[in-house]
């Protein structure tokens, strides 16, 4: 289905199209939302009428409510299936109950969006391989996923952080990443299965997310793409990357002054990230290492590297019981 269309599917359920419109970007990308996204959303004062699409959501069991520390703020979680259906989202996990974690990263997920209402936002892994494979050149197999195996049965998941990916007008594809803890081993993770997906796109844009609860992350995030994506390593550093990763899969060499040399050299987040790929995929996990074409695209302009700052806290919105 089209956004359109799912839009139209959910305003005969007795919503205005402006409802709808929320309630469907909702349940594609974050299933939680509270009352200030909506009056973003429609640009719109926050008051009667905010209050008033809420509880009617409460009523009509569209929504469940739940309490907040702050003693005014509300997380509303749209999980009516009758509506999930309507849009051919009917087994979606954001249906199901989640952590307060998961759930406030779902919230900074939907700030990024409306923020930028003007971008056509891509939610499923479907969606996004239909666009993307016909916006470019990259094959299936070549898109961001994660690799699982049980047994002898290898099963392959596209898009597996369930981030948005925006397009423009003019076709440039904005690739998301919310930072939502203070490490960034997962977030140099997604660069590196992104990486291929960035070399496919003819401009792009990776657009990082920073909430203002963890202060120096923009920073911190710039340089984590600097040292994993913008700095191409030689013929000589790749071959050993690539000796050292079989050897800590398959111990078997007997020279151990170059393990113990490469061991040192390959400690770094960025190694260990790669490592973390190489381990799923391969030697195709190893192709943006030796790549420059990426720093090439962002000094020629036709790719960018952009932190967005949220200024929303969200502290506030961790439950009741979870005071203590």
């Amino acid at each position: 289905m089209r956004f359109d269309e799912r839009v139209q599917a959910v305003a005969k359920k007795g919503f205005t199209e402006r409802q709808a419109r929320f309630l469907t970007t909702v349940m594609l990308h974050s299933g939680v939302c509270v009352p200030r996204q909506y009056a973003r959303f429609c640009g719109i004062v926050h008051g009667a009428k905010t209050r008033k699409f809420f509880d009617k959501l409460v009523r009509l069991g569209v929504a469940s409510m739940h309490d907040c520390r702050h003693n005014r703020a509300r997380i509303y979680h749209v999980n009516q299936r009758a509506l999930y259906t309507a849009i051919g989202e009917r087994d979606s996990t954001l249906r199901r109950r989640m952590s307060i974690n998961r759930a406030i990263q779902r919230l900074m997920v939907l700030d990024a969006i409306v923020e930028d209402p003007d971008l056509i936002w891509l939610a499923t892994a479907d969606e996004k391989a239909a666009h993307l494979t016909a916006l470019t050149a990259i094959a299936p197999t070549d898109l961001p996923h994660v690799t699982t195996r049980h047994g002898a049965t290898r099963q392959v998941r596209s898009f597996p952080e369930r981030l948005p990916i925006g397009i423009d007008l003019a076709g440039r594809g904005v690739i998301v990443y919310v930072i939502d803890r203070p490490d960034l081993d997962d977030f140099r993770v997604f660069l590196e299965r992104h990486a291929t997906l960035l070399r496919a796109l003819p401009v792009w844009t990776l657009r990082i997310v920073v909430p203002p609860h963890l202060p120096g992350m923009a920073l911190r995030a710039r340089e984590a793409v600097q040292f994993q994506l913008m700095e191409p390593s030689g013929n000589v550093v790749v071959d050993e990357m690539r000796w050292y990763f079989e050897q800590l899969r398959t111990p078997s060499a007997t020279d151990t002054q170059r393990l113990t040399r490469a061991r040192r050299a390959f400690a770094s987040s960025r190694a260990q990230a790669i490592y973390r790929c190489w381990k799923q995929d391969g030697e195709a996990a190893l192709v943006s290492v030796g790549s420059d074409a990426l720093r090439k695209a962002v000094e020629a302009g036709s790719g960018r590297v952009e932190v967005f700052e949220l200024g929303h806290r969200y502290g506030h919105l961790s439950p009741l019981l979870a005071v203590s």
